[in-house]
């Protein structure tokens, strides 16, 4: 019973949790292999050295030794660590030797580790909570929107309208500028960012509109936008069973394992603004904003002629 209690209090231990994991990784990657925690070895001068991850195998008949150290610490790690390890693992012969920091290394601390043929690793966990180092990569898109829309009712000489908001411009009930934003996307989809267009629609005879709420008697409809592209971004990440490799910048995956990404919000209004470079090749998705629902569209294109003028 004492001893099972003393295995426990062990596991509960800050940095146990990423010790395991990184033991149970690394048998995964070499299955032949015997992978030990927290061992303990006696150097060339007789001295007890503890190791976090021990690994033992074979290669070309000879045996290989490997020992692993791990950091499950809140910042990068540096020369000073890299120093003490690489001299503790030489004591005791080891072929291979590595780090794993949950927080990474800092370019001094990679710059002596390749110097000393230390490997600097971290944990793609399954299971942030587990220690697990996330690496991933940007998405990036592009929302077309018409902005800065001007609105403007052609009644007869002998009626006034008040001022007014877009959207309180009815037809039958339906708002007019669903029509018009729908008739900008099949007209001038391809127009560059911060062009002007406008669209004049002229009655074949003096229609009835609502305009809040007030039955108003029109000859015509201008709307003018404004072509607006929205840069968006998000963040996804890479999850699994993996080691990340600091020297090479690549995940080494265990055989028969594979790394899955996090969800991404496919609605891209979601994703956080953009103001900076997309990199060449990272634009993964447009989308066009303004259109509604055909069902919401009131039918102005069969009420007169709609034309392309120069604007308000």
């Amino acid at each position: 019973m004492k001893r099972k209690r003393l295995r426990k209090k062990a596991a509960q231990q800050p940095g146990v949790a990423l010790e395991l994991l990184v033991a149970r990784i690394q048998q995964m990657m070499e299955p032949n292999s015997t992978v030990t925690h927290n061992e303990w070895i006696v150097d060339r001068f007789g001295i007890k050295r503890q190791f976090d991850v021990v690994v033992r195998g074979k290669y070309a008949g000879r045996d290989i030794l490997g020992v692993i150290e791990c950091k499950d610490h809140g910042r990068k790690k540096g020369p000073d660590a890299i120093e003490a390890f690489a001299k503790k693992a030489e004591n005791v012969n080891a072929h291979f030797k590595c780090i794993v920091s949950r927080k990474g290394f800092s370019k001094k601390g990679l710059s002596l580790a390749r110097k000393e043929g230390v490997g600097c690793l971290s944990v793609l966990a399954n299971d942030p909570m587990q220690g697990g180092f996330g690496i991933g990569d940007f998405w990036y898109g592009i929302i077309k929107t018409w902005g800065m829309v001007s609105l403007r009712v052609e009644c007869p000489a002998s009626q006034h309208v008040n001022e007014f908001k877009i959207e309180d411009v009815k037809l039958n009930g339906l708002p007019v500028i669903n029509w018009f934003f729908n008739e900008f996307s099949s007209r001038f989809g391809d127009v560059e960012e911060n062009e002007t267009r406008t669209l004049n629609v002229t009655f074949r005879q003096v229609r009835q509109i609502q305009i809040c709420g007030t039955d108003v008697n029109v000859v015509g409809i201008a709307v003018t936008a404004v072509r607006v592209f929205k840069k968006k971004r998000t963040w996804f990440a890479w999850t699994g069973d993996a080691f990340y490799d600091w020297h090479s910048n690549t995940c080494k995956v265990p055989p028969k394992t594979s790394l899955v990404t996090s969800a991404v919000e496919t609605d891209m209004l979601t994703w956080d603004d953009f103001e900076g470079h997309i990199p060449a090749g990272s634009l993964l998705m447009l989308g066009v904003r303004n259109c509604a629902d055909a069902v919401q569209i009131p039918d102005l294109g069969s009420l007169g002629r709609c034309d392309e003028s120069a604007g308000f």
